[in-house]
């Protein structure tokens, strides 16, 4: 995982041991000052396109600055710089290539995605061989992809009967914030056997329609609900899914 603190800290080294000053550096770099004191605080880190920039104003390659000035030796993924220069010069089907090639690791990608914009990784993720984009890899990706890339993608993934296996209640709660509804509705009836357990209905109720959670609520036990629970739910409800639940709560207290 890229380390923020410690890419700032060396950028930090790299611009004293040419003294220049914070402002300095901003204007060779054509940035604010105030993005140069975040990079080197470990706040934030030079965007795909700065990224090259930074590197080559010190004669480093991208990869130097992604770790810190580790020796290529000890670097855990050594590829990142590339991915970023190929996205950087708008290449994102070199990168898919590469992925589909072995040269270089999802991994690599899945650390470098926090930095690129959604359309250049929906690029890359499009020619990228299904077998390689796994459910855990669509999950850790899933906050920087758009959101008909991320469907596209799961739609591949439920294909695969093996790849279907893998997909649980779990991976649909992480999913759930970033998938249309229609995919959401369309896992959770799917992966749903029977009455659900009412903190898992919880998780996902805020991006559930009303007549899905009553749907998921219609066989639903009222010994597994408390009040507490039916408070929380009670928001994301239709007016007579929650009378009945309601009705069995009180006649269960009797």
């Amino acid at each position: 995982m890229l380390d923020l603190r410690r890419i700032g800290a060396y950028i930090s080294r790299l611009r004293k041991d040419q003294d220049w000053t914070q402002l300095e550096l901003a204007d060779q770099l054509n940035v604010s000052h105030q993005a140069v004191s975040k990079w080197e605080r470990g706040d934030s880190l030079p965007d795909i396109g700065t990224l090259p920039q930074v590197a080559g104003l010190f004669g480093l390659t991208v990869d130097d600055i992604l770790n810190a000035g580790n020796h290529a030796d000890h670097r855990e993924h050594p590829h990142m710089g590339r991915i970023v220069e190929e996205i950087a010069g708008n290449r994102p089907g070199q990168v898919a290539e590469m992925v589909n090639a072995g040269k270089l690791e999802m991994e690599e990608l899945v650390e470098v995605a926090p930095f690129v914009k959604a359309s250049a990784l929906h690029k890359v993720t499009e020619g990228i061989d299904s077998s390689a984009l796994t459910l855990d890899v669509i999950m850790r990706l899933a906050p920087f992809l758009g959101r008909d890339t991320l469907d596209e993608l799961i739609r591949q993934v439920e294909e695969d009967t093996l790849g279907w296996q893998s997909i649980n209640w779990h991976s649909i709660q992480g999913l759930a914030p970033f998938i249309s509804r229609e995919t959401l509705d369309r896992l959770v009836d799917q992966v749903a056997d029977g009455p659900v357990d009412a903190n898992r209905i919880m998780s996902l109720a805020p991006f559930l329609d009303r007549d899905r959670i009553g749907k998921l609520l219609g066989e639903f036990e009222a010994d597994q609900l408390n009040p507490d629970l039916l408070a929380s739910l009670a928001p994301f409800m239709d007016q007579g899914t929650l009378s009945r639940m309601v009705t069995g709560l009180l006649n269960r207290r009797r």
